[in-house]
């Protein structure tokens, strides 16, 4: 499905040209737009207006302003990822979206959810909580590298299926954190439900990455942020739950409207600021002002092709070994040289990280998974190959 939010804009050029959109700090190299995102300027006046509106008489926006401006934003996302507005509902991350579905199951002692080794560390940390609270159990796949094909995958995970017969629920990442893999979900999704397991997507980088289109996908749950790659505050994103689920599916906060519709459940959660939500709108026109999902692709696939071969032979190192149809757009993984300086841990990749921000001026994400320390580079509107070259020079100082 290909996203858009309103009529054909003129194309920007990208680029540095456009950073002046973005309040991004002079002087350092973002590569990690991957991480949070950066608000445009354009968005964030627009919530700074809406804040103004609610607090200058915030009886009349809880009670009558609110709720249409909230409706027209669920119809608005719901547009773009290709789902009825009423299988949609915010939620502040993607985070909160698998928590919600993980603790709404009714699992038993002899239940399974299945998770794996690229799962991001939040969600895996939900999942244990969800199987305590019911003597469930949790089971961890651990992806063997290389990957050969999206069939390599997918019968690693029917495989521990059907070891597996308790496993009710399998979560898998559309776009994985760690490793930036585009997994097959769609595909597998029809092999799960052959075995009767539930399919929950953690789709947190695929909104404005990845053309989506919910209501075909055929998972069961589906969460995506929409501070990533979609230009909404952080605290905006949304989960879609399959027609069949929806009767079975509660936030985490129950308030006025229990029992109620799952829309106004979600949209009840107290005295909330629900400005990060009603700005998916805005952000959304924004994304089709740089010119949509196409734009941005022709922009960010060569700049980043480019950069990972770069950084790759300044540093002596490969790629991630993973087929092209599962790298993500605007995302790319290489393996880091063995250093002294920084052992092979998720808390040393943690301090690498930091060094980098707070030495050096760049901005990148590093992981350790496989034996090995990996970077993980993004690009957005805003990038340029000066970016890249400026984390080159950083990366040789700080190995």
């Amino acid at each position: 499905m290909e996203q858009k939010t309103g009529t054909e804009p003129d194309q920007l050029q990208l680029g540095s040209g456009v950073r002046h959109l973005f309040m991004l700090e002079k002087g350092t190299a973002f590569t990690n737009h991957g991480s949070y995102g950066t608000v445009p300027r354009q968005v964030m006046e627009e919530r700074f207006s809406l804040l103004r509106m609610m607090d200058s008489h915030p009886d009349k926006w809880y009670r009558n302003t609110l709720r249409p401006l909230y409706d027209q934003a669920v119809e608005t996302v719901a547009r773009f990822v290709g789902s009825a507005p009423s299988n949609l509902v915010f939620v502040p991350n993607a985070t909160a979206a698998v928590n919600t579905v993980v603790k709404n199951l009714n699992l038993g002692p002899e239940d399974i959810i299945l998770s794996n080794s690229h799962t991001y560390n939040a969600c895996s940390n939900a999942i244990e909580s969800a199987v305590k609270r019911c003597g469930a159990d949790t089971l961890s796949l651990d992806i063997t590298l290389p990957i050969r094909s999206e069939e390599d995958f997918i019968e690693q995970v029917v495989e521990i299926c059907k070891r597996n017969v308790g496993i009710r629920l399998a979560v898998i990442d559309h776009i994985s954190s760690p490793s930036a893999i585009v997994f097959p979900v769609a595909r597998l999704a029809k092999e799960l439900h052959k075995l009767g397991v539930l399919l929950l997507v953690d789709g947190a980088h695929a909104p404005g990455q990845l053309p989506l289109d919910l209501e075909n996908l055929g998972a069961d749950f589906y969460t995506g942020n929409l501070h990533k790659w979609c230009y909404a505050p952080r605290g905006c994103a949304f989960l879609w739950v399959s027609p069949e689920h929806r009767d079975s599916i509660q936030p985490l906060v129950t308030s006025h409207l229990y029992k109620q519709d799952m829309t106004d459940q979600f949209f009840m959660q107290g005295c909330l600021d629900h400005t990060p939500y009603l700005c998916s709108v805005p952000a959304l026109q924004f994304y089709d002002q740089l010119g949509g999902y196409k734009n941005l692709l022709k922009h960010t696939q060569p700049l980043l092709d480019w950069a990972q071969q770069m950084l790759c032979h300044a540093m002596g190192t490969p790629v991630l070994p993973v087929p092209p149809d599962m790298v993500a757009p605007f995302m790319r993984v290489l393996r880091l040289p063995a250093s002294d300086k920084y052992s092979l841990s998720r808390a040393e990749a943690e301090r690498f990280m930091d060094d980098l921000s707070r030495e050096y001026g760049a901005v990148a994400v590093v992981t350790c998974f496989s034996g090995y320390l990996w970077l993980r580079i993004s690009a957005n509107a805003y990038n340029c190959k000066d970016d890249y070259l400026e984390l080159k020079e950083v990366l040789l100082k700080c190995l």
